[in-house]
């Protein structure tokens, strides 16, 4: 009996030693490795089923880069390494519309690890229609050398589709693209390919929307610039009643060009004023804009200013006298060539003071027209009827403006 209690107790000793041997390496691993808190900061949300959005017309509006933090618990020797690549949080879109949503989130984190919080639980999306618009491109050329402009430009394309978001998509302007005119070839047409982005007006690049075209094909050509006279003509009658009383445009406009093409430009005459068809404000005051007439080659400087002439009208008196076709003289005719016109009724519409109309005789006006330019040949040609008068008459005009003139060369014997 002694001896069964004697190995007993032996045996209580032996658990009891292998107990506390336990228990102190417990406590040893534990202080080594233990349970703690860490957070991961700047996690990525990935967000799922943006194609139902698509499918739906429906796009996001704004950044769609949303970060989080997330905090997990564990023993210190899986938390410690863990990183963002580690952690996969997720928002799914499916079945939301528009407006502000907020999109609750989820976390898949690595096992023997425990969720503790993410850091907001909800991220908010704004979601807007789908819509698709057609931008210009516009290219800004950089490094023209002084004195020179680039012109000749074609574009392709001229202008892309931009998609996304209905704000993002209105904010946008322009597809933008840089050339440098560094490295160009002088007098030939250069080619280039640029890349294009999506800008607003403020020059600021628009986010989360696509570009039917990431590109464009540049050519163009560095001019040479040249200032010459302009020189405006009118057309038409502003009212019986009424007279041009100033007109005030540019004396000169800069043109571009290459070479003999430029050289051959003396001046540059714009599409005649149409008078009959001046839009007056409430101080007989017009502004129109004055289309030039260009040679092929030669075109408008950007150092131009929007050519304009501003007219004012002032209130006249009117008295009309009728021609026939024989007071008509043809001038500047080709040697050994004549030119005849037909019998009609040409009425000469002078305004002016009351003084000078009451003193106006039908010989004060004379009619003409200029062959200078007819070709050598018997022809029916229409040419512009001017007049000539001495008076200081406000304006003078013809109705109708034009008149046949039958040219034929005369047989000499």
């Amino acid at each position: 009996m002694a001896r069964n209690k004697k190995i007993s107790q032996n045996t209580v000793n032996k658990i009891l030693s292998v107990a506390i041997a336990v228990i102190l390496w417990a406590i040893v691993i534990g202080g080594e490795n233990p349970i703690k808190d860490r957070t991961i900061h700047s996690v990525p949300v990935q967000l799922k089923n943006l194609e139902s959005l698509t499918n739906n017309n429906l796009a996001i509006a704004g950044d769609t880069y949303y970060t989080v933090d997330v905090k997990v618990k564990g023993q210190r020797t899986v938390v410690d390494p863990l990183t963002t690549k580690d952690i996969i949080v997720e928002a799914d879109l499916f079945g939301y519309g528009k407006g502000q949503n907020y999109i609750n989130l989820t976390a898949s984190i690595p096992d023997n690890t425990e969720l503790v919080e993410i850091r907001s639980p909800r991220i908010q999306v704004n979601i807007e229609s789908l819509v698709g618009q057609s931008k210009p491109v516009n290219i800004n050329f950089r490094n023209v050398p002084d004195g020179k402009e680039v012109g000749a430009v074609i574009l392709q394309p001229t202008g892309v589709e931009i998609s996304g978001a209905e704000s993002l998509v209105n904010s946008v302007a322009w597809a933008f693209g840089s050339v440098d005119t560094k490295e160009y070839v002088e007098g030939e047409v250069n080619t280039i390919q640029v890349e294009l982005q999506p800008l607003d007006r403020g020059e600021a690049r628009v986010e989360n929307v696509k570009m039917s075209s990431m590109y464009a094909d540049v050519t163009y050509t560095v001019m040479d610039l040249k200032e010459v006279p302009l020189v405006v003509k009118t057309m038409g009658d502003p009212g019986l009643d009424k007279a041009i009383d100033t007109m005030d445009v540019p004396k000169s406009v800069i043109v571009r060009g290459l070479g003999e093409t430029l050289k051959e430009v003396r001046e540059v005459v714009v599409e005649p004023l149409d008078l009959s068809a001046l839009e007056l404000d409430e101080n007989d005051q017009a502004t129109v804009v004055l289309l030039p007439i260009l040679p092929e080659g030669v075109e408008l400087a950007n150092a131009n200013p929007e050519i304009t002439a501003v007219l004012t009208l002032k209130d006249v008196s009117a008295k009309a006298i009728d021609f026939g076709g024989d007071d008509i003289q043809v001038l500047n005719v080709a040697e050994d060539m004549n030119g005849s016109i037909e019998p009609g009724r040409f009425t000469v519409i002078i305004k002016g003071s009351d003084e000078l109309l009451d003193t106006l005789e039908k010989d004060d006006i004379q009619l003409f027209v200029d062959a200078a330019e007819v070709p050598y040949g018997d022809d029916l040609v229409e040419l512009m009827i001017q007049t000539q008068y001495k008076k200081p008459f406000d304006q003078v005009s013809v109705a109708p403006e034009t008149v046949q003139v039958q040219f034929y060369t005369m047989v000499r014997h």
